[in-house]
């Protein structure tokens, strides 16, 4: 079950502010669709015990990257288009190869 914090979440914000958390509720409130059996396993989790905590964090796959990562990629990517950008201009510049 890959969105138990973010619903588990949804619960324990809906009931801070004084609403008793439903599938109805959590579905209106969430950012992105949500499969309904992950919604009802965790409202039924979270009916037993509001004060759940979210403690079992699925491990992170290892081709998942951070924010920081993906950003020194992509400019090391821009970086690399750039020198060969400017391969190309230069040699368009220069008369054909006639060898």
């Amino acid at each position: 079950m890959q969105h138990h914090h973010y619903i588990l979440s949804l619960c324990q914000s809906l009931a801070k502010s004084g609403k008793t958390p439903s599938v109805a509720l959590i579905k209106s409130q969430a950012s992105h669709p949500l499969p309904l059996p992950d919604i009802l396993a965790v409202l039924q989790k979270w009916r037993k015990d509001p004060n759940i905590v979210h403690t079992n964090a699925a491990p992170v796959a290892p081709n998942v990257l951070s924010a920081e990562q993906r950003l020194t990629r992509l400019e090391s990517r821009v970086e690399k288009m750039e020198k060969l950008l400017q391969q190309v201009l230069t040699e368009l510049k220069q008369p054909p190869y006639s060898g």
